[in-house]
């Protein structure tokens, strides 16, 4: 992979696997929360393939720096339409994601936390695809019926049901930080990413830009109401991979 810019001063040129762990270190602030979000888009702005799911529009490196992303996660958070369309699980790392969370000093396996005003996930999400996995959290509004809710906890998710008609994220952030999960990463989709944005609580977004164009009607990676003003960010690096695709990494301003 080639380093184009840095913000904080690297020089450009090429960069190994021990630069990549550096550059991506997930900030931890001492007192709140960090929250980054990881997307990979089209050259024309799709962040869908034709099939309707993003592993379609995925590199080999972009894979490589999801996997990191999720390294250094503490909690990975999801919308329920991305979980059930991406066909999401309890998060399974491999062998590298482990001895990279050993040292950096992170649990063995990052949180699965579903932020669902439903609640309708199929239980079987708390196990992982292969081996272990993490545990699974769902942050829901309150009045489910108890039936529905106990099939979830009987399975191992941690279900917790939040005053109001609608999920406070900022709230949300607060707690998971407060609970000694600051290291926070949103992999969609673009209704809880756009609800984030307008909420003030993304920090850093991570872009993969992969060298495709899909054309059709894809969805970008915020869908919904349009925000009150346009939110600014600050170019923090950029890295090309040989694969073609372009990594971008932007922090509010």
């Amino acid at each position: 992979m080639q380093l184009i810019f840095d913000r904080d001063g690297r020089n450009p040129g090429s960069i190994e696997e021990s630069d990549l762990v550096d550059l991506y270190r997930h900030p931890a602030p001492s007192d709140r929360a960090w929250l980054r979000t990881n997307f990979v888009m089209t050259l024309d702005g799709s962040a869908q393939g034709p099939d309707g799911r993003s592993g379609s529009i995925n590199t080999s490196s972009d894979h490589r720096i999801f996997a990191l992303h999720r390294g250094f996660a503490d909690a990975v958070l999801a919308g329920a339409n991305t979980v059930r369309n991406e066909g999401y699980r309890a998060i399974d790392l491999q062998p590298w994601q482990l001895e990279l969370r050993q040292r950096e000093g992170l649990a063995p396996y990052p949180m699965l936390v579903i932020i669902s005003a439903s609640a309708s996930i199929n239980p079987s999400i708390a196990q992982p695809l292969d081996g272990e996995g993490g545990p699974v959290m769902i942050i829901t509004t309150p009045g489910k019926p108890v039936e529905e809710l106990q099939m979830l906890r009987a399975a191992g998710i941690q279900v917790i049901e939040t005053p109001g008609p609608a999920v406070d994220l900022a709230q949300v952030v607060d707690q998971l930080a407060g609970r000694g999960w600051p290291r926070l990463l949103c992999e969609g989709g673009p209704h809880l990413h756009n609800a984030l944005l307008a909420a003030g609580l993304v920090d850093e977004l991570s872009l993969t830009l992969a060298p495709v164009v899909v054309g059709g009607q894809g969805m970008r990676t915020t869908s919904g109401q349009g925000l009150t003003a346009p939110s600014p960010f600050n170019l923090q690096r950029a890295i090309y991979a040989e694969d073609g695709a372009l990594f971008v990494t932007y922090r509010r301003a």
